[in-house]
C-alpha cells in the first residue's frame, strides 16, 4: 500500500497494529465506503506482544487496512511498551497531520489499563494542537484538524455518540481476524491489549451492547471533548 501526500479525510491513530480495528474498525469501513479517504497510523510494531513478530504484525496490519478500505497505513516505529509523550514523538505525529491534513483525527480514549493506550491518546492530543502552531517547524505548513474523536478499547464511559456500524460489521470482523497472530489459534486465550479471555467474543459482545443502546445490531461508541452540533434534532429522534 503506497503512501501518498494527498489530503486525507480521516487519520486513525493506534498504539499497536490492531488497536484501530478493535475500537473503530466499523466506523472506518463505513466512512471509506462512503468515499471518504482514510489513513491509519500505528505508533509501534507491537513487538512486546506475547504472540507474533514485528514483521508478521506489520504484514497483518497492511492486510487489515486494505480490508477496511484505507488509502494507506504507516508505522512511526516507537518502542512498544515505552511510548513517551516527548517533543520528538509528538512531532512525528504532528508531521503526519501536517502532511495529510485530515478533517478528523481518531485516537484511543485517554483512560485505559494499558499505558501505551493512555500515552498514545495524550501524544496525539498534543500533536493535534502543535500541528497548528505556525512558528513550530515553520518550514512545514501548519494545520490543525477540526476535532479528535476518541475510541474505546478497555474502558467505555461517558461516550458522546454511538455510530451504527451494523452494515459494515462483517468487514470489521474480517479486519480484526486479519491479525491472525493475535486472534487466530490464540483467539480463545487472554490477550494483553484487552486483558480478557476470549477477546473476539468480548469485542463482539461490547459492540452488540453499544448497538442495542441505539436500537441497531452493532455500534461503536466515541467521545469528543466539544459539543456535538445537531442542525435538526428531529432528523435523529423524530423518526
Amino acid at each position: 500500500m503506497e503512501t501518498t501526500r494527498d489530503q486525507i479525510d480521516i487519520i486513525a491513530f493506534g498504539a499497536h497494529p490492531d488497536d484501530v480495528e478493535i475500537g473503530a474498525g466499523g466506523l472506518l469501513a463505513k466512512e471509506a465506503a462512503r468515499g471518504y479517504r482514510v489513513g491509519i497510523v500505528d505508533l509501534t510494531k507491537g513487538e512486546m506482544g506475547t504472540r507474533g513478530t514485528p514483521d508478521i504484525r506489520i504484514e497483518e496490519a497492511q492486510k487489515a487496512a486494505e480490508i477496511l478500505g484505507a488509502e494507506w497505513r504507516i508505522n512511526l516505529e516507537m518502542p512498544d511498551g515505552n511510548i513517551t509523550v516527548d517533543h520528538e514523538n509528538v512531532m512525528k505525529a504532528a508531521r503526519v497531520i501536517r502532511t495529510y491534513r485530515p478533517k478528523v483525527i481518531i485516537a484511543p480514549y485517554w483512560d485505559d489499563r494499558h499505558p501505551d493506550h493512555v500515552n498514545t491518546s495524550l501524544l496525539v492530543t498534543e500533536a493535534h494542537f502543535k500541528a497548528g502552531l505556525r512558528k513550530l517547524e515553520p518550514e512545514m505548513e501548519a494545520f490543525r484538524p477540526n476535532i479528535i474523536i476518541y475510541y474505546f478499547l478497555n474502558r467505555m464511559e461517558g461516550f458522546s455518540f454511538i455510530v451504527d456500524v451494523s452494515e459494515y460489521y462483517a468487514q470489521k470482523q474480517e479486519a480484526v481476524n486479519a491479525h491472525y497472530s493475535q486472534f487466530g489459534d490464540a483467539g480463545l486465550k487472554p490477550l494483553a491489549i484487552l486483558g480478557v479471555k476470549a477477546p473476539l467474543q468480548f469485542i463482539e459482545s461490547r459492540d452488540r451492547f453499544q448497538g442495542s443502546q441505539i436500537g441497531v445490531a452493532y455500534g461503536e461508541a466515541f467521545l469528543v471533548r466539544s459539543p456535538v452540533p445537531l442542525e435538526d434534532p428531529l432528523r435523529v429522534w423524530g423518526r
